[in-house]
């Protein structure tokens, strides 16, 4: 590490970098007064916009009633403006007692540096070294922090064209991250940029006629002493700054602590549920001795059934509500502003229960899985079809012949749309979804307690002999895609009831995987109408992550089976199956996820990720990801949007050997068995790693044929 500071001087010696000490005329003239700030409230440090860099402690102030001992302090007035000139709402962030620790950095300078030189996330910084042009440190440490580096790929030219710093692996809760922008940092001629006169009298050690700055001068002295010891002469930076993150009381504190709260009040057996609808066809309803007939009662439906579906219930069930309604507008009940939450008596929530014919066949009570689905839909969306129509949820409940319930994602799911439009037009409506999305992660909680306590021994959903549809003594288990996997992730984390979790096509970091989703391509059109400016729009999504941190899986992947939170089921396992190529949940994002949950990539891999664990164990006896191809292609490196969708989201879930591999681990003997693939004869090559190309059916007649369950032995 020492090492750094003379190699440093010597490659800048030798490409003849101008050096930025503080000696310079800007400084020398003004020894004894302080430079006239122009504006207090925008950051000076780049100078080249308000907000560069973001996040910076030039936003925090001190407050000694927060864990961190500081509270984020936007100015309402200087808040980016939507194109009817409404600036976005400061309140929800200056709640919080520092930024998140999923957060890009956000920088716009002078004009673009030159791409080639920075560690993009094809080639990460993951050590120190003498050529990096960007150092990111711990301040309480002094360890390197990994990242990576990207100009924003949406950005209309140069002139506005924000550069991008993702931690390769986010930083903890209550840290101080010092950012540092070095003479190796050079523009697109090959030039390094210059330090602004207010950076210059803070290498000086001088005031610098700042409020925001000058307070807490003692702090920003330290960050260039910081630097220093790990090696990097503070004459070869041209800008630094740092930030703290927020207090674990609001990272996943708001989540515990309704997740408390619930558990609490509904108990063992759940609160009330109400039938809204029970479908099944005359030959299933001849089975079930006490479900009236339609002319008893009419939410009873007698109708021809979809093939992979016997029985359909859709009902509501009721849980503690932590927001200020239930309608468009709510959002989180704060108590005092924060983090603490107050309950607001209970609402009634949906759920769709799924009974596939080989379970009604068998007259046998079967295991009970709770499903979560995908992003923009719903568990009815996805469970509730006609014959004719080829879904996911149905054809896997049938496949492993089990009884499913699920409820919606509230916040993502398609009742929420006109939010996510509204939040398009203006950003101030963003915790209408963020703050559901954080309520919605603990309501699968209250759904299953109430399946496993009361729904299954209602009288109508009773077979021959009083036999209950589901065994309500077996392990209950999970099954997600999409948001499903990602939200599911969160939500695993919490329930105190599962046992085995599979969140398929998963990632994280909503700042950074929408940008990199085909899903966000059509809301990407709204935002270019009402928040033209290209840098403003990084800005906006990166200050969105701490609305997004209270159920982003983000802060809650490590917590699933790597330090579980207190009051969950012990020796519980969990898997993460990832789609190459993906196009709506980007890998990169996957990776990440996958180094915060700490679980090894099954190997061999098709894409190494830098500094995920891998394991060469087969097959898999414990937690683990798994990559598998579908060959749809893959996409280049950047933040741009993937606009055109190549399905290998969907692809590799309709695959007879990924719902084998996903049946024994959660009903079998729990290991991962990716060799599946290659006994089939279906493999591209016949070798490991698996790559199977397979069609997303439209229609059913279009599906893949059913996988047999048990799989059969491997030879």
């Amino acid at each position: 590490m020492r090492r750094f500071l003379p190699l440093c001087l010597c490659l800048s010696a030798a490409c003849g970098t101008k050096s930025t000490t503080a000696d310079s005329a800007d400084v020398a003239g003004d020894a004894d007064h302080a430079i006239l700030a122009a504006d207090p409230d925008c950051n000076p440090i780049i100078g080249n916009d308000c907000w560069s860099g973001w996040p910076s402690s030039f936003w925090l102030k001190d407050d000694a009633t927060t864990a961190t001992h500081f509270r984020i302090d936007l100015p309402p007035a200087k808040m980016p403006a939507n194109s009817d000139g409404k600036t976005v709402a400061a309140l929800e962030w200056n709640r919080r007692d520092g930024f998140s620790p999923n957060s890009p950095i956000v920088i716009l300078l002078p004009t673009p540096p030159d791409p080639k030189r920075l560690p993009d996330e094809t080639r990460p910084a993951l050590a120190l070294t003498p050529d990096l042009p960007i150092v990111l440190l711990d301040a309480a440490t002094g360890a390197f922090l990994p990242y990576m580096a990207e100009l924003d790929s949406n950005a209309d030219g140069p002139a506005r064209q924000a550069l991008l710093i993702r931690l390769w692996t986010p930083v903890q809760e209550n840290t101080r991250v010092i950012v540092a922008l070095t003479d190796r940092l050079l523009d697109a001629k090959g030039q390094p940029y210059a330090p602004t006169p207010t950076f210059q009298r803070l290498l000086a050690g001088k005031d610098t006629g700042y409020p925001r700055i000058d307070g807490h001068l003692a702090d920003w002295a330290a960050d260039l002493t910081a630097l220093e010891k790990a090696g990097l002469d503070r004459t070869h930076v041209f800008a630094a700054w740092h930030y703290g993150t927020a207090s674990e009381q609001w990272t996943h504190g708001p989540a515990l602590a309704m997740r408390d709260a619930l558990v609490a009040a509904v108990g063992d057996k759940g609160l009330s549920y109400h039938i809204d609808m029970v479908e099944a066809s005359t030959e299933t309803a001849a089975l079930l001795p006490n479900l009236p007939s339609p002319t008893v009662d009419n939410r009873i439906v007698i109708k021809p059934m979809h093939p992979d579906v016997a029985l359909r219930v859709r009902g509501t069930f009721e849980a503690p509500l932590f927001l200020t309604g239930t309608g468009e507008d709510a959002t989180l009940n704060w108590k005092d502003g924060g983090p603490a939450l107050a309950q607001n008596g209970t609402v009634q929530r949906p759920f769709v229960m799924l009974v596939p014919p080989n379970v009604i066949a068998s007259q046998k009570p079967a295991r009970l899985m709770l499903y979560g689905h995908g992003f923009l839909r719903g568990a009815c969306v996805e469970g509730c079809i006609d014959p004719g129509a080829a879904e996911f949820f149905p054809h896997f409940v049938h496949a492993a012949g089990v009884v499913a319930v699920g409820t919606d994602w509230w916040g993502l799911a398609r009742t929420e749309l006109p939010l996510a439009i509204q939040a398009g037009n203006d950003f101030s409506q963003m915790p209408r979804i963020t703050d559901k999305l954080a309520m919605g992660a603990v309501l699968p909680i209250a759904l299953t307690r109430v399946a496993l306590g009361k729904i299954v021994e209602d009288p109508w959903l009773q077979l021959h002999a009083a036999k209950p549809l589901y065994d309500k003594t077996q392990p209950l288990v999970y099954y997600g895609n999409s948001l499903g996997g990602i939200m599911g992730t969160t939500m695993t984390s919490l329930h105190p009831d599962l046992t085995r979790m599979v969140m398929n096509v998963a990632g994280g970091g909503w700042s950074t995987l929408l940008n990199r989703s085909s899903d966000f391509a059509p809301f990407l059109g709204i935002i270019n109408g009402t928040y033209p400016d290209k840098f403003s729009q990084q800005m906006l999504f990166a200050m969105s992550q701490s609305l997004w941190d209270l159920s982003d899986p983000f802060n809650f992947a490590d917590h699933v089976v790597k330090s579980p939170f207190a009051n969950t089921q012990a020796n519980r396992r969990a898997l993460w199956p990832m789609s190459m190529g993906d196009s709506q949940v980007a890998n990169l994002t996957s990776g990440m996820l996958n180094r915060i949950a700490q679980v090894p990539v099954s190997s061999p891999v098709f894409e190494v990720w830098p500094l995920n664990m891998t394991t060469a164990d087969i097959p898999v006896d414990g937690n683990t990801c798994v990559q598998w191809d579908s060959e749809r292609g893959t996409h280049p490196p950047g933040n741009g949007s993937r606009t055109e969708d190549n399905l290998s989201h969907y692809a590799t879930r309709w695959m007879p050997e990924f719902e084998q591999m996903i049946w024994r681990f959660l009903f079998d003997d729990g290991l991962v068995e990716q060799r599946y693939c290659l006994a089939g004869g279906r493999d591209g090559d016949g070798k490991l790693p698996c790559n199977l190309q397979e069609v997303v059916p439209v229609a059913y007649e279009d599906s893949p044929p059913m996988p047999v369950i048990p799989p059969p032995p491997i030879k």
